[in-house]
């Protein structure tokens, strides 16, 4: 029977390393193909998420330190956005917020969770929006609230600390069949209310290859990379820099002009520190109104 903890991670308390694992297996609402393309103003999305990622290991360094965790969560995502005018200088602009609920189950440790994760609000603001050649440039802010249950208890939703994400996306239509959207991100973080854990910030980068068969119908090869994300507490290392990569594919489709379904597939192919996800299937709903 595979062994939870490796020798290098026993000087850490059990509770506390569950709690890092867990806190940065965090299932979020990060970027996808098509998100960076604004619409026009006065347009209005609801969208629903769910994600079931799975995990069973976890690095530090380069070294896994934990197997067999079997981490299996299931998130449903509400997101609210509206694309409007800002304020009378003829850009356009997406105030938003985004709610998670999940359910956690940890095998490893019989640890089970359910309740509300940290809400995030904000929104995106484009300097460019050329729809008719489909190229877009946006620049966008959230903060992320420790509104969620289960605070410094190993919930992966609630990481018990403020965060403000920074992004820049741009959309290149290279023509009717082919775009490319690239967007790089950074987080910054609180130290955490309870423990005083500092995570330094983590960068992101996203890339998305996208195929229209149709208007309505497209495919997107998708790799996302992050850097960063050091954590520590009272001058140990918690965990070590991330050098993370993560491929994606999904499948877009209209289902009449209101509604939108979304089917993703995502595998991390790369991961010196942090949890490793083996596979996370997610689909997201839209009505647009």
């Amino acid at each position: 029977m595979k062994t939870l903890f490796s020798s290098k991670s026993a000087a850490l308390p059990c509770s506390l390393l569950l709690a890092l694992l867990a806190g940065q297996a965090q299932a979020d609402v990060k970027p996808d193909s098509g998100d960076y393309a604004a619409l026009p103003a006065g347009t209005d999305l609801l969208l629903l998420y769910q994600q079931n990622p799975r995990i069973d290991k976890s690095y530090q360094g380069g070294k896994k330190v934990a197997d067999n965790l079997d981490l299996d969560l299931t998130v449903e995502v509400l997101r609210l956005v509206h694309f409007t005018e800002f304020f009378n200088t003829g850009y356009i602009w997406d105030p938003q917020i985004v709610i998670p609920y999940g359910h956690q189950d940890l095998g490893a440790s019989g640890q089970k969770y359910t309740g509300l994760g940290d809400i995030t609000f904000g929104a995106t603001l484009w300097t460019l929006a050329d729809m008719e050649r489909n190229r877009h440039l946006g620049w966008s802010m959230f903060i992320t609230a420790p509104t969620g249950d289960h605070k410094n208890q190993g919930f992966a939703l609630s990481n018990n600390r403020w965060a403000a994400d920074f992004q820049v996306g741009y959309v290149h239509g290279f023509n009717d069949k082919w775009t490319w959207d690239v967007i790089g991100e950074t987080e910054f973080y609180q130290e955490q209310r309870d423990t005083g854990a500092h995570r330094d910030p983590l960068i992101q980068l996203h890339n998305h290859l996208r195929y229209n068969f149709t208007p309505q119908t497209s495919v997107a090869l998708s790799y996302r990379h992050n850097w960063g994300s050091r954590e520590t507490l009272d001058g140990q290392a918690l965990d070590t820099s991330h050098n993370n990569g993560t491929v994606g594919l999904s499948a877009t489709t209209m289902l009449g002009k209101q509604w939108q379904v979304m089917g993703q597939y995502w595998r991390d192919v790369a991961v010196r520190s942090g949890p490793m996800t083996d596979h996370s299937l997610q689909f997201r709903l839209a009505y647009i109104y």
